[in-house]
C-alpha cells in the first residue's frame, strides 16, 4: 500500500473555486492508500502523517470510475472531486481503479472498506460508520453506483453522474434516494437515452429520487481531469451532508440550489422519508 498526499491540486482548486463552494480551503490536505487486491484508493480526509479526528467515525462514499482507455489512473482525474467530498463531509472514500468498472468491482471495493473496521492492525479499525454508506461513479460508474443501490450495506444515497447503462434491470431496488445529475448537451449519454430512463426506474424504488440536467452540461469536461467536479461539486457536497450528516438545512439548501434556473433543470420524487425541506 502507497500513501500519497496532494498538495498543489488543491491549490489549484482553491484558486479556480471560491471556498464558499468548496467547503474546504485550499490549505487543507488530503491523503491516498492504494489497494492491491482488491485494486481500489481509499482518500482521505486526513494529511500524510496526520490522524483520524479524536472519537470521530467516518461515513463511507465507494467511487466508481467512467470508462477509460486513454491512462493507466483513472481515478486521478477524479481526485479533485472525491477528495473535496472527503474533506467536507468528512468522508472516507473508497475508490474502485477498474478502468471499466462492473457492480462486482465497486462492492468489492466496499466490502474491503467495510471489513477494516474490525480488522486488527487496521489504521480504519472502529472509526468507519457503516450504518452510512453512499455509492456513486461516473457515465458507466454512474450506472453501476444505481445498480449497486440494493447492496448488503446500509446504502443511504447513490450521486449518479452522466450514468450509462445497457438496461436499468433491477435499478428500482434502492435502498435510498438517488440524485442523478446529466447534461443537455452529451452526446455520449444523451439525458433522453440514459438518464431519464433511470430516473423513470428509481423513482419506483419509494426511496425518493432526483433527476438535475445542468443546462450546457456534456459528459465528461464536468468531471473528468478538473480540479473538481464543477457545477456538480456544490450540489453534491450538499445531498451527502443531507444524507450522510443528516443535515436538514443541508436539504433546503440543495433544493433552493438546483431550482435556479438556469442552470438547473430539475424533477423530484419526494416520498415520506426523503424531502428537501
Amino acid at each position: 500500500m502507497k500513501i500519497k498526499t496532494v498538495f498543489g491540486l488543491l491549490i489549484i482548486m482553491g484558486l479556480l473555486l471560491s471556498v464558499g463552494t468548496m467547503n474546504v480551503s485550499a490549505a487543507d490536505a488530503y491523503s491516498t492508500m492504494d489497494v492491491t487486491s482488491p485494486s481500489c484508493r481509499v482518500i482521505m480526509p486526513w494529511p500524510d502523517g496526520g490522524s483520524p479526528a479524536p472519537n470521530k467515525q467516518y461515513p463511507i462514499i465507494a467511487w466508481a470510475n467512467g470508462w477509460d482507455n486513454k491512462g493507466n489512473d483513472t481515478v486521478a482525474g477524479y481526485t479533485g472531486g472525491l477528495s473535496a467530498w472527503a474533506l467536507d463531509g468528512p468522508y472516507i472514500i473508497i475508490a474502485d481503479k477498474s478502468r471499466s468498472p462492473k457492480v462486482s468491482d465497486l462492492v468489492a471495493c466496499l466490502d474491503w472498506m467495510v471489513q477494516q473496521n474490525t480488522t486488527n492492525g487496521s489504521i480504519f479499525k472502529g472509526i468507519l460508520n457503516t450504518s452510512r454508506v453512499g455509492l456513486s461513479g461516473h457515465s458507466q460508474g454512474g450506472g453501476v453506483a444505481i445498480m449497486a443501490g440494493n447492496s448488503a450495506y446500509n446504502i443511504v444515497g447513490v450521486v449518479a453522474m452522466n450514468p450509462y447503462q445497457a438496461n436499468w434491470r433491477n435499478a428500482e431496488k434502492q435502498k435510498g434516494p438517488v440524485l442523478i445529475f446529466a447534461g443537455d448537451a452529451d452526446t455520449t449519454t444523451p439525458v433522453a437515452q440514459y438518464a431519464q430512463p433511470a430516473y423513470d426506474k428509481v423513482k419506483t424504488s419509494g426511496k425518493g429520487a432526483i433527476l438535475a440536467i445542468l443546462q450546457g452540461g456534456d459528459h465528461s469536461g464536468q468531471v473528468w481531469l478538473t480540479p473538481d467536479f464543477t457545477n456538480f461539486q456544490q450540489p453534491s457536497n450538499l445531498f451527502w451532508r443531507k444524507v450522510l450528516n443528516g443535515e436538514s438545512n443541508a436539504g433546503a439548501q440543495l433544493k433552493a440550489l438546483l431550482d435556479s434556473n438556469p442552470p438547473w433543470t430539475t424533477s423530484y420524487t419526494f416520498t415520506s422519508n426523503f424531502t428537501l425541506p
